[in-house]
C-alpha cells in the first residue's frame, strides 16, 4: 500500500486486515519506497494513490510494470481524478480505480477477487444480455447506432481487460471491422450513445456505476471510462455470481 498520509495508511491496513483474507505486507509514504517494496516483497495487490513524494503514483506503477517478476493487481486510490490520470493509469495495467472516498467492502472485494484470467466466464450470450440490461438501467437509447457499439465495447473489455488500454488502436478497430465501418464513425456513435444516456440516465444507476468518480462538475465520462467503469462493475458481478 502506498499514499502521503501515514494516518490514512494506518487506518485503511487496519480495516483491510479486519478480513481474514487479506494480509497488508507493507506501507510507503512515497513512491520511491513503493517500488523498493514491491521488488522486496513481490505483493499480489498493490493500493497506491496517484500523488505521491520523490516518485508519483503513476511512475511508480510505470517501474512496477517493467519489473522482471509476475506484475501485481493495481487499485489505484487517488485524492482526485481526470480523464488524463484515468487513462494513464489504465495503460499501466491498472485494473481498478477507485477515487477517494470509497467503499472499504467494494475495495475489498477487488483485493479478494480473482485474476480477470482466472474468473469463469459465462457463455458470450449471457454477457451480451447483462451489458444489455446494464446499458437499459443507464438510459443508453436503444434505437441508435452506438447502442450495438457501445454494447460490443463493453462485452470485449469484460472478456479482456486489456483492451481498454488500446481503444483507439484495437477496440474501435475491431468493432469498426465487425460492422463494415470506420473507427471514427465507431466513436463518433458511443460518443453519441453515452452524451443520450447521460441526459436521460437513471441517477441510482450512475451513481451504482459510477459512484464518486464522475462528478456533476466535470460532465460527461469520456468513452474509456464509461466503457470501463461499466465493464469493471459487471465483471465483479459476474465473479460474484459464480
Amino acid at each position: 500500500m502506498a499514499d502521503d498520509s501515514v494516518e490514512f495508511l494506518n487506518l485503511l491496513a487496519g480495516q483491510l486486515e479486519e478480513d481474514p483474507r487479506v494480509q497488508v505486507i507493507g506501507r510507503a509514504g512515497n513512491g520511491e519506497e513503493l517500488v523498493a517494496l514491491v521488488q522486496q516483497l513481490h505483493p499480489d495487490v498493490v493500493v497506491t494513490d496517484t500523488v505521491l513524494a520523490k516518485l508519483d503514483g503513476l511512475a511508480a506503477l510505470r517501474q512496477i510494470a517493467a519489473l522482471p517478476e509476475k506484475c501485481p493487481l493495481f487499485i489505484v486510490t487517488p485524492s482526485f481524478t481526470s480523464p488524463q490520470i484515468l487513462a494513464e493509469a489504465s495503460a499501466l495495467g491498472a485494473q481498478h480505480f477507485m477515487p477517494k472516498p470509497f467503499d472499504i467492502s467494494v475495495l475489498l472485494q477487488r483485493i479478494c477477487q480473482p485474476t480477470p484470467q482466472s474468473i469463469p466466464q459465462p457463455a458470450n450470450t449471457d454477457i451480451t444480455l447483462l451489458v444489455t440490461e446494464a446499458m437499459h438501467q443507464l438510459g443508453v437509447p436503444a434505437h441508435i447506432l452506438g447502442h450495438r457499439y457501445l454494447r460490443e465495447a463493453i462485452v470485449m473489455a469484460i472478456q479482456n481487460t486489456d483492451v481498454i488500454h488500446a481503444v483507439t488502436k484495437e477496440l474501435y478497430p475491431t468493432v469498426a471491422k465487425r460492422h463494415s465501418t470506420t473507427s471514427s464513425r465507431v466513436e463518433r456513435a458511443i460518443r453519441h450513445a453515452i452524451e443520450s444516456a447521460w441526459d436521460r440516465g437513471d441517477l441510482n444507476a450512475v451513481q451504482e456505476y459510477f459512484g464518486a468518480t464522475i462528478s456533476g462538475s466535470r460532465g460527461k465520462p469520456t468513452n474509456s471510462e464509461f466503457i470501463s467503469m461499466v465493464a469493471d462493475h459487471l465483471r465483479l458481478k459476474i465473479h460474484q455470481a459464480g
